[in-house]
């Protein structure tokens, strides 16, 4: 396995430590993967006392100190496509409790991570 792949498997471990510590989750799925793309992490998020049950899709992006970009300038257009595709393939067969759905980037700068929920909003 190559050192980027490592190190980007690394983060999607972490990334999962940070969310389910910092939100009301169970998780699903890792590296959930079909013929149109991956979603990192998928997890159900309770709020309100359990009342209502959100499924989250979160792309995982680890920067390091030296890159220009953003976390969230790292997913195009063409990317969001995939995971718009992958997240229906994944709802086609989901039987869990969820009524909501969002897509979130968690984004590592290289010293702290960056929560952007509901990050891609579907225009069709």
């Amino acid at each position: 396995m190559q050192e980027r792949q490592i190190y980007g498997k690394d983060a999607e471990k972490r990334a999962e430590l940070w969310f389910l510590q910092n939100t009301q989750s169970r998780l699903l799925f890792r590296n959930f993967r079909c013929k149109w793309g991956e979603i990192d992490l998928i997890f159900e998020e309770s709020h309100r006392q359990n009342l209502v049950i959100e499924l989250v899709f979160v792309e995982v992006r680890a920067c390091s100190f030296r890159n220009w970009l953003e976390g969230s300038e790292t997913v195009g257009w063409k990317k969001q496509q995939c995971l718009k595709k992958t997240a229906q393939f994944f709802l086609s067969s989901y039987q869990g409790k969820s009524t909501l759905v969002r897509f979130d980037l968690l984004s590592w700068d290289g010293t702290d991570w960056k929560h952007l929920p509901n990050l891609w909003i579907d225009s069709e």
